[in-house]
């Protein structure tokens, strides 16, 4: 399916130039995913990378104890599946989707391509994997916090940098997760039970850090809940 230029600006090929643009088109096509569909498995050969452009998508990856961790939550406009474009390795983790989705998908038939285009494009598919590792990095740092609460507040917080929208709530402008959080996702990010969770969100919304309405996490004040991300208490 042919790839428009709407879809092109919205997962940031468009700032490459028109010459990147054209050079890399007819290695794109876009793709459909119903809810709960894998795009890949871990440990799958990587022959592209993918480009979200609706729809969320879930990235977990299999421990060597045999845990499956969620290590993040794709909104569109995003990247994903990066890691093994230059090294030819497997992908690194396993692609669900948490809703319908639609994802542009680019070949890696050009890879070793010499021209000026191919070259920044390279360039750029570097950059994504920089922004691959640190946001795994910013995940490992909560992951090894030593209580719930610093592993779920730091959760929180990078998926609402990540993926957060605002909300109007009793008249003021919040940052908010909606929907695909769900609390079970919250746990196996922040290596806790849905019922711990679920605990802990409930706490912190009588303390008036956090609301939950209508299946969205409202957070009422960030300076708190980043507190909470150094607190042992």
């Amino acid at each position: 399916m042919y790839v428009n230029d709407s879809k092109i600006a919205l997962i940031g090929l468009s700032a490459l130039g028109r010459d990147v643009v054209d050079f890399i088109r007819p290695h794109m096509s876009a793709q459909h995913f119903q809810a709960n569909s894998v795009i890949y498995f871990q440990n799958d050969p990587t022959h592209c990378i993918y480009f979200l452009t609706r729809g969320y998508v879930r990235l977990s990856y299999i421990g060597e104890d045999g845990v499956v961790t969620l290590h993040s939550i794709v909104p569109p406009g995003r990247s994903f599946g990066e890691a093994g474009a230059f090294d030819g390795e497997g992908f690194v983790d396993t692609a669900f989707t948490a809703t319908q989705t639609e994802v542009m998908v680019l070949n890696l038939g050009w890879l070793n391509d010499t021209s000026p285009p191919a070259a920044r494009m390279q360039g750029h598919v570097a950059r994504l994997i920089g922004r691959r590792l640190r946001d795994h990095m910013e995940f490992t740092r909560a992951l090894y916090r030593p209580v719930l609460m610093q592993r779920l507040s730091h959760s929180l917080l990078r998926l609402l940098d990540l993926m957060g929208n605002e909300i109007r709530f009793r008249g003021a402008m919040y940052r908010c997760l909606g929907p695909v959080v769900t609390q079970r996702d919250l746990g196996s990010m922040a290596r806790g039970t849905r019922e711990n969770v679920n605990k802990m969100l409930r706490k912190w919304h009588d303390e008036g850090i956090l609301a939950l309405e209508d299946r969205h996490i409202i957070v009422l004040d960030e300076d708190r809940l980043r507190n909470l991300t150094l607190s042992e208490a």
